[in-house]
């Protein structure tokens, strides 16, 4: 076997760079080692090996960084197209953009960041990305007893999957809890119609007498 050189500064190669990819879905980095050293991937001497790991680990938390910024500026630009009063907001885009910056995790989408925007607003109580069972929803309104789920274009190709998903989730939380789906066409349209949905659908419960049992989060 030829002599493998280090791929950066061309010494002898000792080690081959863990392979790794930033899954979307996981919120975190995958990484497995490529196990012999061969010519088929880039291999480090031990000098150059901890940097170019160091370097690439950086890269990945300023490209989640940047992706975060862009998703909050998006959100932002389609409240402004809403034409409505981005001031009267200002307080609750604040709270939001501050809550991106420590918990990036948290959010999927500029939708899920408007939605976030309009809860804070009027003053809801949310719990973001919650865990109920095996599955996870995108706002758990704890204080209204509604599981908010913000639906993107591939739902409307997953129909039956999410009445499974919703049913079981319902079983999980107990009886009387609601899941509100809004499509984010309409929260294009008028986001700030987010929490009068919500609210009709307490409404409906309360006038009809439909108890629901408190969830211990």
């Amino acid at each position: 076997m030829s002599k493998i050189i280090c791929w950066k500064c061309g010494k002898a190669a000792t080690k081959s760079m863990p392979h790794w990819y930033y899954d979307e879905q996981l919120h975190q980095i995958i990484e497995y080692q490529v196990q012999d050293i061969t010519k088929h991937y880039r291999c480090y001497c031990d000098d150059c090996i901890e940097k170019v790991k160091a370097a690439d680990k950086e890269d990945v938390a300023n490209y989640i960084r940047l992706k975060k910024i862009m998703m909050f500026n998006r959100a932002l630009n389609l409240l402004e197209k809403q034409r409505i009063n981005m001031y009267k907001y200002k307080d609750a885009i604040d709270v939001v953009e501050e809550h991106i910056k420590n918990n990036p995790d948290k959010y999927d989408s500029s939708y899920e960041v408007i939605a976030a925007i309009m809860l804070v607003h009027n003053r809801v109580s949310s719990k973001m990305q919650y865990k109920i069972g095996k599955y996870q929803v995108d706002f758990l309104l704890p204080e209204m007893g509604v599981v908010l789920e913000i639906d993107g274009d591939r739902h409307r190709y997953k129909k039956d999957y999410d009445s499974k998903r919703d049913a079981e989730i319902k079983k999980n939380l107990g009886y009387g809890w609601d899941i509100v789906r809004i499509k984010t066409e309409y929260i294009e349209q008028n986001a700030t119609k987010i929490v009068k949905a919500i609210e009709m659908v307490v409404e409906y419960r309360e006038t009809n007498h439909i108890p629901w049992r408190k969830l211990s989060t």
